[in-house]
């Protein structure tokens, strides 16, 4: 799929939010948080997961992880930002740490 018609889908969705930056801001919080909870109950299991729920956590992360997406999507957009520009600057950025040995220092 294109970043750009993504980011326009997103952006017309939300039009009807009032006070659009708080309640995007929050939003992008809850659904992060909807990842750590699956990943933490991933981590702690004590056995490996059998087939189903191996399936099933893969679709909650891709679920929560689509919403997480839609939130920087709209909220990079109020702030003029394309998603293409998002991942290059994250990429240059990761690239430098990675050059510096300081990748994993954070």
């Amino acid at each position: 799929m294109d970043t750009n018609y993504y980011q326009d889908w997103a952006i017309e969705i939300a039009k009807n939010f009032k006070n659009e930056l708080p309640i995007l801001g929050l939003g992008l919080c809850e659904e992060s948080g909807e990842v750590a909870r699956i990943l933490k109950r991933h981590c702690r299991k004590d056995r490996e997961l059998d087939k189903s729920e191996a399936e099933e956590t893969t679709n909650s992360m891709k679920d929560e992880l689509g919403d997480v997406l839609y939130f920087v999507t709209f909220i990079a957009a109020k702030f003029n930002l394309s998603l293409d520009e998002l991942m290059s600057g994250n990429m240059q950025k990761l690239e430098k740490r990675m050059c510096d040995g300081t990748l994993l220092d954070r």
